[in-house]
């Protein structure tokens, strides 16, 4: 007969008996009482055919998977050890124990290595380990020729991706592109990677999504403006060009102080304008050549200037602003 894992053997006549925590000889004496009530001087010997192995089952990215024995005081580290340890492609931080049908536990045994101490998690007979693959893609998604997910090389960094996406598509806009990293949102300008600045060519890690924006070949005009609105960028058009389209300053509006908000590399810079010395014919250079995405703001009269830094302090404003029109 078989002990089973509850530490009870099933008997005829007598059904389930417990054996566990007893010795052959004391579970034999039981058994001849038990048995007395149905036979006449029973004669019952317990011996020892062979001895249960608890055993458990280490699957997945460890050098040697398989079933291993579970040794009494063994940890998840000694466990891990018999098993020829992790691969260097294993997520540590997201093993899993599966216990029967249907229990199953996440553990991060990332600090476990770090200190090389066994978590308070305890395995038991029939449970299963699993050590998954670490995600090594990385994905590139927007304007470039092939988007889509992409196997991380060692030390592949931003340009190399774009090379293995067939590059940028003919309307994207390199100086928006960014990395998302997690909840991080790492501004990129792609521009200068391919003009092989290196310091803007950063080195991508497993999970990263490299988003290329398309380019907006519109401006939009806010403020004090008559026709405030979002307007068709046309070749060598500024600021006073775009101005005049939006119905020219109001009553209140003033050219003394206009901004320019543009999105350079993810992150929104201001340039702050005295259009009326560009008007007057006393400094040209104030009227200044816009570029796609741009957002022109005309304040009001006796707002200061940190007041409208107040109001423009929004660094996708060029997205919500065309997002509003279109």
């Amino acid at each position: 007969m078989t002990i089973k894992p509850d530490g009870a053997v099933s008997l005829p006549l007598l059904g389930e008996v417990k054996a566990a925590g007893k010795t052959t000889a004391q579970l034999a004496a039981e058994l001849v009482r038990a048995y007395g009530r149905y036979l006449k001087q029973p004669s019952i010997s317990v011996t020892i055919r062979e001895l249960r192995v608890d055993r458990i089952y280490i699957l997945g990215q460890v050098s040697r998977p398989g079933e291993y024995q579970l040794r009494s005081g063994a940890g998840i580290m000694e466990l891990m050890a018999s098993a020829g340890g992790p691969t260097n492609r294993a997520d540590l931080a997201k093993v899993v124990v599966m216990r029967g049908r249907t229990e199953a536990t996440q553990l991060n045994l990332l600090e476990a290595f770090a200190t090389n101490k066994n978590p308070e998690f305890k395995l038991v007979a029939g449970d299963v380990l699993f050590i998954p693959e670490t995600d090594t893609r990385i994905t590139v998604l927007g304007q470039v020729n092939r988007p889509g997910a992409y196997q991380l090389l060692q030390g592949q960094r931003v340009s190399e991706l774009l090379a293995a996406a067939g590059g940028l598509a003919g309307n994207a806009a390199p100086t928006l592109a960014f990395v998302v990293r997690g909840t991080q949102q790492i501004p990129v300008d792609l521009a200068k990677v391919l003009a092989g600045n290196l310091e803007a060519n950063i080195a991508l890690q497993p999970g990263d999504m490299v988003v290329v924006p398309e380019a907006q070949n519109r401006v939009a005009v806010l403020g004090a403006v008559n026709g405030p609105g979002v307007f068709a960028l046309a070749e060598g058009m500024k600021v006073i060009d775009v101005l005049a389209r939006a119905g020219g300053p109001t009553a209140r509006g003033t050219l003394n102080g206009v901004i320019v908000v543009r999105q350079e590399g993810g992150q929104a810079k201001r340039i702050v304008l005295n259009l009326e010395r560009a008007v007057t014919g006393q400094d040209l250079s104030q009227n200044v050549a816009l570029q796609a995405g741009d957002v022109v703001f005309v304040p009001e009269r006796g707002f200061s200037l940190a007041a409208i830094g107040q109001w423009l302090n929004l660094a996708n404003l060029a997205r919500i602003v065309f997002g509003a029109w279109f």
